[in-house]
C-alpha cells in the first residue's frame, strides 16, 4: 500500500531536512511537504525536492488545519494509488522510525484511524503539556464516550476511505485535529493506538498560541457554557419581573412566573444553540420537539437527584451546584449528539 506523509512547515529548520531525508532512506513513497508561508527564494525548498519531497506552498500563517487538508488534497488529486495519510510534526519531535511505524499499521488496519501514543508520564514533555493531555482525554471521553489515550498526537494515520471527512472536517489551526478525532468517534471509525516516542528537546518551531489555540479547540463547549450561563440570567430577570408584574393575590403567580420564564429562557436558549453554538440548519420543529424534551427530562432529573441526595450533611445548595454540573456535561452531549446532529 503507498501512503503520503503530510509535513506541516511554519519555519524553515535543518531538523526538517534531516526528517524528510530520513524518511526517504526508510523507503517512504511519498513525502509532501506543506509550506504554511515560509519564504521559497532559498536553497532549502530546493533540497527538499532533490530528496523527492513535494511541496505545496499556502500563504502564510494559514494554520496546521488547513495544511493538511491542503496536503490530504494535494495527495489526492496529484499522486497515484494512494491508500492513506500520515501527518507528522516537522519540529522533529516525531522520529522517522515511529512515521514509518504508523504507515505500517495503518497498512495492516485500513479502516483504522491509527494514532502515535505518546508515554507522557515517563518523558520530559512540559508540565503543561502533560496537564493539557490529560484534560483532553477526559474531555474527548466525556463528549464522545470514546476512550483516547492521546487526544493531541500530531502523528496520526488516516486511512483514504476517511478522505471527504478530513477534508470537509472544520477548523484551520489545531482546532482541526480535535475536530476531525471527535467527528471520527461520533461515525464509530476503529481507533488503533502505535506507542511512539516523542522528543522535547528539539529546537520549537510550532505556532501554537497557548490561550487562542486552547479557545479553538473547547470553543464549542466554552460557547455552549457561556449560553447557558447568559440565559439563566434572562431567566432570573424575567423571573423577578413576571412575579412583580402578575397579581400577587393569584395562587399561581409564582409558579407561572416560573413557567413564563423558563419557556422564554428555553426559547432564546434552543435559538443560540441552533444558530451559534452547533450551526446546524436542520428541520427546526425536529430539534425544538427534541430540545424541549432534553430541557424536560434534565430538569425532572435535577430535581430528583437532588432531592434523593438532600439528606447528606451538606448544603443543598453545593449539592444541587454538583449535580446541575454534571448533568450539564449529559446536557451537552445529548445537545450535540443527538438535538442538533448533523445529519450529513
Amino acid at each position: 500500500m503507498s501512503h503520503a506523509i503530510i509535513i506541516s512547515l511554519y519555519k524553515i529548520s535543518d531538523i526538517t531536512l534531516k526528517l524528510c531525508s530520513k524518511l526517504n532512506d526508510l523507503g517512504a513513497e511519498h513525502i509532501v511537504v506543506v509550506n504554511d508561508g515560509c519564504p521559497t527564494d532559498n536553497d532549502f525548498f530546493n533540497e527538499l525536492v532533490s530528496i523527492g519531497c513535494n511541496i505545496v506552498n499556502l500563504k502564510a500563517e494559514s494554520g496546521k488545519g488547513k495544511c493538511i487538508k491542503a496536503g490530504i488534497k494535494f495527495a489526492h488529486n496529484n499522486l497515484h494509488n494512494i491508500d492513506g495519510y500520515i501527518t507528522a510534526d516537522a519540529d522533529g519531535q516525531h522520529k522517522a522510525e515511529d512515521i514509518m511505524k504508523v504507515s505500517r499499521a495503518l497498512e495492516l488496519r485500513p479502516d483504522s484511524l491509527v494514532l502515535g501514543k505518546r508515554n507522557l508520564k515517563k518523558s520530559k514533555a512540559p508540565l503543561i503539556v502533560k496537564f493539557g493531555h490529560r484534560i483532553s482525554s477526559i474531555y474527548f471521553k466525556i463528549i464522545t464516550g470514546t476512550s483516547c489515550k492521546d487526544t493531541q498526537t500530531g502523528l496520526r494515520g488516516i486511512p483514504a476511505t476517511l478522505y471527504d471527512l478530513a477534508v470537509s472536517t472544520a477548523g484551520n489551526r489545531f482546532d482541526y485535529e480535535m475536530n476531525f478525532l471527535t467527528k471520527c468517534a461520533d461515525r464509530k471509525v476503529p481507533l488503533y493506538f502505535v506507542d511512539i516516542t516523542t522528543d522535547y528537546s528539539c529546537s520549537n518551531i510550532s505556532n501554537y498560541r497557548i490561550v487562542k489555540d486552547t479557545y479553538l479547540i473547547y470553543k464549542t463547549p466554552l460557547r455552549f457554557a457561556t449560553a447557558s450561563i447568559g440565559c439563566t440570567v434572562v431567566d432570573l430577570i424575567l423571573f423577578t419581573l413576571f412575579a412583580y408584574l402578575l397579581p400577587s393575590k393569584f395562587v399561581f403567580s409564582v409558579a407561572l412566573a416560573t413557567l413564563l420564564a423558563r419557556i422564554v429562557s428555553g426559547a432564546l436558549n434552543f435559538s443560540i444553540n441552533r444558530h451559534i453554538i452547533f450551526a446546524n440548519d436542520g428541520k427546526a420543529k425536529t430539534q425544538a420537539l427534541r430540545f424541549f424534551v432534553l430541557f424536560f427530562i434534565i430538569m425532572c432529573l435535577s430535581m430528583l437527584i437532588v432531592s434523593a441526595l438532600s439528606f447528606l450533611p451538606v448544603p443543598v445548595t453545593l449539592i444541587k451546584a454538583i449535580v446541575d454540573i454534571l448533568l450539564w456535561t449529559v446536557n451537552y452531549t445529548c445537545q450535540r449528539k443527538w438535538v442538533f446532529k448533523n445529519s450529513k
